[in-house]
């Protein structure tokens, strides 16, 4: 896990490709501000932008998850969540992955769990061995969040 001003997010030497930097110059160009709800490519498959605008939810009713293919760069826009990482040690698949959707769900009691309050300029990037669990009300009143989720490929 990467955690920080989205403008100033580095990637380790070892895990830098032109994907990363094409992600974090288009991040912060800020103009993830103008897009719409849903899908928007940067560079096709390779990186591209999820945007949405929901209701966060009780911890009780959010799931961890992993990905195998795409790191996501997680920053919300307006509101705030909470947002677990952990390793996978004391938690099940529930849902198995899905190539297709590059992901896997998993519960359990996690281990060495980390929590962040992620609000605006703060951005959090998950690797594949960052399990996660976003989504999660503050102070267990959920409210709406208006967020992206940039997917770089690996």
């Amino acid at each position: 896990m990467i955690c920080g001003n989205y403008k100033e997010l580095v990637i380790p030497e070892k895990l830098k490709s032109p994907n990363w930097e094409k992600a974090l110059a288009w991040l912060r160009t800020d103009s993830w501000k103008n897009i719409p709800e849903g899908k928007t490519e940067i560079d096709g498959t390779k990186v591209y932008v999820l945007r949405s605008n929901r209701m966060s939810k009780l911890r009780s009713e959010c799931k961890y998850e992993s990905h195998k293919l795409y790191a996501d760069i997680q920053m919300v826009i307006k509101g705030g969540e909470i947002q677990l990482v952990c390793l996978r040690d004391g938690l099940n698949v529930v849902v198995p992955y899905s190539e297709e959707k590059d992901v896997d769900v998993l519960d359990g009691e996690a281990k060495f769990v980390n929590e962040t309050v992620l609000s605006s300029p703060l951005a959090v990037v998950y690797l594949p061995w960052d399990i996660h669990m976003p989504n999660i009300a503050l102070d267990d009143k959920p409210s709406n969040v208006d967020k992206i989720v940039m997917k770089v490929a690996l």
